[in-house]
């Protein structure tokens, strides 16, 4: 199936069964997840987060093709940047406790 077929076929099934996949993960890893539309609110409950209102380290991270990888689905931050392949999920909890650092 190509790229093309991908997006006219359930395109967004995907991309939420591979959010699910993610939070189960990082649940494991003692996160606060909470699947909203378009992503996750990941939350590390045990650290203070950076900007003023923030009470504690969080973002909201979505999955979407990556247009520099072919199209194949990576996990996003919420400023765009990429984590790593939707494949790779164990990568991404590493990169996501890289900067919210990893819950007490």
């Amino acid at each position: 199936m190509s790229v093309a077929d991908h997006h006219e076929h359930g395109a967004g099934a995907e991309p939420c069964g591979r959010l699910q996949a993610l939070a189960i993960h990082l649940k494991v890893h003692g996160f606060a997840v909470e699947a909203v539309a378009g992503g996750l609110i990941v939350r590390n409950m045990s650290r203070a987060g950076c900007c003023a209102g923030q009470e504690v380290a969080g973002d909201t991270i979505s999955c979407r093709p990556h247009d520099g990888d072919g199209g194949r689905y990576w996990y996003f931050t919420s400023w765009r940047q990429p984590i790593a392949e939707s494949e790779r999920v164990t990568d991404a909890v590493v990169v996501i406790k890289g900067y919210l650092g990893a819950p007490g």
